[in-house]
């Protein structure tokens, strides 16, 4: 598809900013001249600045009138409530003291009137000076000590000095005080402590107003000075919107299109392009350049976007190839290969499905072996049990396996009546054709072969070496004279068996076998005739075994059956009847009869393989000792 040209000069008329024709693009206001981006930025930042710089001195000029003026005035009057409660204590202490004293004549009781008389002459100096800048606290404290000292001065010391007997308080002059006087006397003393009293409660009073005025001052000093950031503030918050709302209109937005532009243009869609329309110099000259780029690069966008479809396509295809091959080369599977193959075929060649078929029975007939379709193995077209097989050289897919060529399946008949069209292709490692890839086609559709050939060649050494894997897998654990498991896969199933039997409480036995006198056979018949006798006593083992028992050649003339879920005594009644069998069947082994002792172990708790294995050997032992061709159960 051709795309069409971006030509910023569209029916919106030509967007390039001249003096006296360019319009705000929101606003739909003409600015009177082009503007400069730096300009504009600058601009932008000047409400904040302001406010800013305002903000600052607010805050020097509100910090500094708390910490010049009003925290130094409270921490003094702090200091003054302090020292006249301090004052007032001592007093007290002074007050009580003389009475003390008074009362009992002991001279102890004056300790805290001295104790007093120190703190008051102490404290009244702090006093004066912490209220110094306010002279209503001044002259109240004045007051306060001024009645202190009328205290003093009339009262405390005359009684401190005469003592109880002191003539100030000797009212009638004959050396002794009756109760009458030293009354009057205690009343003329609590007289001028009360007067001393009302003043400190009002001094202290006063200056605990004054805090409250102060601490008043501090919080309207706060208050004051936030009212005036937040209008400030607020202020400044209105500058930076219309600031950032001219910047939208004739940078951001304009940009944002640019952008979107670019981004299309980068993503290859160059066929809905749009004018930003800016008053800003630099902006406009960008939205000129992206619109050449544009035009430039419409003209090769189509080509190229071809050219990648068909690059893209064919590299996921041979990185599925490349993959598979992978796959196929670490894999000894047959079933685990065969499957991965058909299903890559299938998806490569976009057919509806594909098929595997191997040779067997020396190459003679090829057997479906595995399909792409979900539903796996097809069985016969008369609905057989066994997979479909079709006869080296007949049909299509038989005839690709004789000719070693590609041949079309043209209508092929499959198990459900569906006719198909596709291609039989054989699987070649050297001269030799392993198997036959059925690929059946889609309706109406060509089948992609481009990338089979050596995905199939590397196919069929994958399948050749997994089905060498598995007869080597299989010779290592048979014996190949017997044709029974070895002693190799003897030792593994018992291993397995006993865990099994222990772990669900199962039972499990264990038939130990030997040739009697086979050593004589050999002797007198030959070795090519004991062979034959151990491959036909083999033969008449597993005769009339269930199928979970399993026969193995445990070596030279020693065989062993395992025989899971079988109790000792089914065990032994299967051993005698192959002991029965084996003394009827050799009736020209006259000089030396074939006959077998057989050893019965069943599995008891706790007891390992190779304890197992001792017992039936020991039951055995037993057999033989006892005469032969016989059976015997080792004991609990």
């Amino acid at each position: 598809m051709r795309l069409r040209r971006w030509d910023r000069r569209t029916s919106a008329g030509d967007a390039r900013p001249r003096p006296g024709d360019e319009m705000d693009r929101n606003a739909g206001t003409p600015p009177t001249q082009p503007t400069r981006l730096h300009g504009l930025v600058g601009r932008a930042g000047l409400p904040g600045l302001v406010a800013g710089t305002l903000s600052l001195l607010v805050v020097l000029a509100m910090l500094g009138y708390l910490a010049l003026i009003l925290q130094p005035r409270l921490a003094d009057l702090r200091q003054g409530q302090q020292a006249a409660r301090d004052s007032n204590v001592a007093m007290l202490d002074q007050e009580t003291g003389v009475r003390g004293y008074l009362t009992t004549g002991e001279q102890e009781f004056l300790e805290p009137y001295e104790g007093g008389l120190a703190t008051v002459k102490e404290v009244e100096d702090d006093l004066v000076e912490s209220l110094r800048a306010h002279p209503d606290l001044v002259t109240a404290a004045i007051h306060s000590i001024t009645t202190a000292h009328e205290w003093q001065t009339q009262w405390a010391v005359p009684a401190v000095g005469t003592g109880p007997g002191g003539t100030e308080a000797d009212q009638d002059g004959d050396g002794t005080l009756d109760a009458a006087e030293t009354a009057a006397f205690l009343q003329t003393g609590k007289d001028l402590f009360d007067a001393y009293r009302v003043e400190d409660e009002a001094l202290r009073e006063d200056i605990k107003a004054e805090i409250r005025d102060t601490e008043g001052n501090i919080v309207v000093t706060l208050v004051v000075g936030g009212g005036i950031l937040l209008v400030l503030g607020v202020g400044s918050i209105a500058g930076l919107v219309r600031s950032r709302r001219r910047l939208q209109q004739l940078v951001v937005a304009p940009i944002d299109d640019l952008t979107a532009t670019v981004d299309r243009v980068r993503r290859g869609d160059l066929t809905s392009a749009t004018t930003p329309n800016s008053g800003v110099v630099e902006i406009a000259a960008l939205s000129d350049g992206v619109s050449a780029m544009t035009v430039s690069l419409a003209e090769r966008a189509e080509a190229a976007e071809r050219r990648e479809r068909e690059l893209a396509h064919r590299g996921a295809r041979l990185e599925r190839v490349l993959e598979l091959s992978r796959d196929l080369n670490e894999s000894l599977s047959l079933r685990y290969t065969t499957l991965r193959l058909v299903n890559a075929v299938r998806d490569l060649a976009g057919a509806a499905r594909a098929e595997l078929w191997l040779q067997r029975d020396g190459g003679q007939e090829l057997v479906l072996f595995e399909t792409s379709e979900d539903a796996g193995l097809r069985r016969g077209p008369q609905g057989g049990d066994g997979p479909e097989v079709v006869e080296f050289g007949a049909g299509p897919i038989g005839r690709a396996a004789r000719y070693g060529r590609a041949l079309p399946l043209d209508e092929m008949s499959t198990s459900d009546g569906e006719t198909s069209s596709g291609v039989a292709i054989p699987m070649v490692v050297g001269a030799r054709v392993v198997a036959v890839v059925a690929i059946v086609g889609k309706d109406e559709e060509a089948l992609d072969l481009s990338l089979l050939d050596g995905l199939l060649l590397q196919g069929a050494s994958a399948i050749q070496a997994a089905q060498l894997h598995t007869e080597v897998e299989e010779m290592s654990r048979r014996d190949a004279l017997t044709g029974l498991a070895n002693r190799r896969q003897f030792d593994a199933d018992l291993l397995n068996e006993v865990e099994r039997a222990h772990r669900y409480g199962r039972p499990l036995a264990l038939v130990m076998i030997d040739l009697d006198h086979f050593k004589r056979i050999n002797d007198v018949y030959g070795h090519r005739r004991g062979d034959e006798v151990l491959q036909d006593v083999a033969g008449l083992m597993t005769t009339g075994l269930r199928e979970i028992d399993h026969c193995y050649r445990y070596g030279g003339e020693e065989l062993c059956v395992l025989m899971p879920e079988c109790s000792v005594e089914e065990a032994r009644e299967a051993a005698d009847r192959i002991r029965e069998r084996v003394a009827t069947s050799f009736p020209w082994a006259i000089q030396s009869p074939v006959t077998l002792s057989a050893g019965v172990a069943g599995l008891q708790e706790g007891v390992d393989p190779a304890a197992l294995v001792g017992t039936a050997d020991q039951a055995l032992y037993a057999a033989k000792h006892a005469g032969r061709n016989q059976v015997h159960v080792a004991g609990p």
